[in-house]
Parts: C-alpha cells; sequence; structure tokens
C-alpha cells in the first residue's frame, strides 16, 4: 500500500487527510472510505466516529495505535479498491467525493518525524573521498524538521551558497516505539519506506568542517525533500535490493543499489536504537555517490528539476529556486 497525506490543489492545508492509492492512480480518502464501509458493510452506527479515530490526519498518529489501526487499514484498503473498481464516483456519508486523481491533488510530507536520522558515509563511493572513510558504526546526524518538504515544493537556495547537492536515498520508517533492537528483529519494527532527498550546501560543509562538523550545510530550510508517500512494509519484502536514481533535468546524475550499503537496514536500526525511536521516526539510510562530488559542473543553480527514484516507490520530484531576499 501507498500512504499519503494529501489534499485537492485547490484546498487549504487545514483540509489535508489521510489517503492510500487505489486503482488507477486514484486517491482514496481513508477516514471517508472506512466510515462508509464501517457503516454500510458491516452495519456499525458509529461508523463516523471510530474512523475519525483510527484513521487521524496524521500518519505518525495513525502509527502511535499500533496493530488496531493496521486491521482497520486493512478493511479500509480492500473496501475501497473494489468499490473503486465498481464506482470511480463513490460518494462519502457526508457526500464528500471518495476518489480523486493523483493528478488533482497536492501531496504533503507523507510523515512528520519526532526524530529524522540521517546517515553518512554509507556506501562505497563516499569512503574514496578523502577523508570520508567508513567507520565501524554508522555515522548519523539529524536533519530539523524546518528542513523538510513535500513532493512538488521547492528547495529554496540560500544566497550565500555557491555548491548546492543533491542525493537520494532510501528512508525507514519507524511503525512502533522500540530500544535495543536486535539486528535479527529489525524489520519487525518498521512500518513503510519512503524517498529522502539529503540536499547539501557543499561550500558551506567544507567551511564548517575546519571547526568540527557539517551543521547549516545539511540542515537549511527545505534542504530535506520527502515523500511521495511512505509504501507499506509488506509492499517492499527485500529493501536491501532496490535501484536508486537521481535525475537532474532529465541527466542521471546518480545510480545505485541499495545492496551496496557498507551497514544494512537491521545494522543501522540496531545502532540507533540506543535511543528509543518512536512511531514516525524517519532513519535515512545513505546515498550511493556521485552528484556534483563526480562532477562540479554539476552544482545545482535555480531552475532544475531533481528527481529521486527508488526502486518500488517512485520519484519524489522538487525543483530549485533562489530563497528570496528577506
Amino acid at each position: 500500500m501507498r500512504l499519503m497525506r494529501y489534499s485537492r490543489k485547490h484546498e487549504p492545508l487545514a483540509l489535508a487527510r489521510l489517503g492510500v492509492l487505489v486503482g488507477h492512480e486514484l486517491i482514496a480518502d481513508l477516514r471517508a472510505g472506512y466510515a462508509l464501509y464501517l457503516v454500510d458493510a458491516t452495519g456499525n452506527a458509529k461508523g463516523r466516529e471510530l474512523a475519525a479515530i483510527y484513521m487521524p490526519g496524521y500518519l505518525a498518529q495513525f502509527l502511535h495505535m499500533g496493530e488496531p489501526a493496521w486491521l482497520a487499514l486493512g478493511d479500509a484498503y480492500t473496501y475501497l479498491a473494489g468499490l473503486a473498481q465498481r464506482s470511480p464516483g463513490a460518494a462519502g456519508l457526508n457526500g464528500e467525493q471518495l476518489f480523486i486523481p493523483l493528478s488533482e491533488c497536492r501531496l504533503y510530507v507523507p510523515v512528520r518525524p519526532l526524530k529524522l536520522v540521517a546517515v553518512g558515509r554509507n556506501y562505497p563511493a563516499y569512503t574514496r573521498i578523502p577523508g570520508r572513510q567508513a567507520g565501524k558504526l554508522p555515522a548519523g546526524f539529524v536533519k530539523p524538521l524546518s528542513s523538510l518538504i513535500g513532493p512538488g515544493r521547492d528547495i529554496l537556495k540560500p544566497a550565500n551558497v555557491k555548491e548546492l547537492d543533491c542525493e537520494t536515498e532510501l528512508a525507514i520508517v519507524i511503525g512502533k516505539k522500540c530500544k535495543h533492537v536486535r539486528e535479527e528483529d529489525a524489520y519487525g519494527v518498521i512500518a513503510g519506506y519512503t524517498i529522502i532527498n539529503n540536499v547539501t550546501a557543499r561550500d558551506v560543509a567544507k567551511l564548517e568542517r575546519e571547526g568540527g562538523h557539517p551543521f547549516l550545510a545539511k540542515t537549511y530550510d527545505t534542504f530535506c525533500p520527502m515523500g511521495p508517500w511512505m509504501v507499506t512494509r509488506e509492499a517492499i519484502p527485500d529493501p536491501m535490493h532496490l535501484a536508486i536514481r537521481t535525475r537532474v533535468n532529465g541527466e542521471t546524475r546518480q545510480e545505485g543499489n541499495t545492496s551496496d550499503m557498507i551497514h544494512s537496514i537491521p545494522k543501522i536500526i540496531a545502532h540507533f536504537s540506543q535511543l528509543t525511536l518512536m512511531p514516525g521516526d524517519v532513519i535515512a539510510t545513505g546515498s550511493p555517490g556521485g552528484g556534483a562530488l563526480a562532477n562540479p559542473d554539476w552544482y545545482l543553480k535555480a531552475g532544475d528539476v531533481i528527481e529521486c527514484e527508488v526502486e518500488g516507490i517512485g520519484v519524489l520530484k522538487n525543483a530549485v529556486v533562489d530563497e528570496p531576499r528577506q
């Protein structure tokens, strides 16, 4: 299943809601659809109230409810997938349109985590760069929530940044509260997967390394596009064999496979779960290298369009614009 937070393009953010992709690029309204299922298919008069509980407005809220919410999602998806085939113009209990074409929707960040951890130097291409050898443990840093933007939103290039780069990464969405997870149990705490574009100001990073570690270079506003949705765990049975590509203006700038990771997904989860991980937390697993580190002519400029693709998930697309002067 592909779960997303969406609204119609003309609707305000306040009306954003959880949806699931059904049929031929149709987004189904999960709350309205589950309410209809409970009332019409099961005869439950409390359908509206239960749907409001089990299908909240945010994915992290859904994940916090655990197994009961997943069972409700399974019922809702099966019902809505069938209804979309029989009656794509169906309406909910309040007359709302249940199915909207993906092309008419605005997608938002699929999940807003309490923690967004990014893993660095996790592919061999990076270890060949002087001073960036891989360590015995996964190297991580934190992206702030102010850096998050959804698909289709603009990446703002700060005026002082001359060497802007991008990196496509498979990201793990944690599905349950956990700590000290063993490697053999790691996949059991995953809710699903999404894509992150780890935008970096390389010139700022060089200056920051002179005094310690990069910070602003990775954390400027809009420097972490995420999306376009979360694909649930069972839909990607082997996340360690997924192709990763980055295209800028249609030209391939990065290409690799998650099978090349130095630290595997189970090892990453086991390591970072020394901290308590919460439902909705996100861990980006690193990038296969390339980009402007391989070709200085590839630094990004205003007008560039970036497509981050991970096999089995889809494409995250964002454009670069110059940040407006304050």
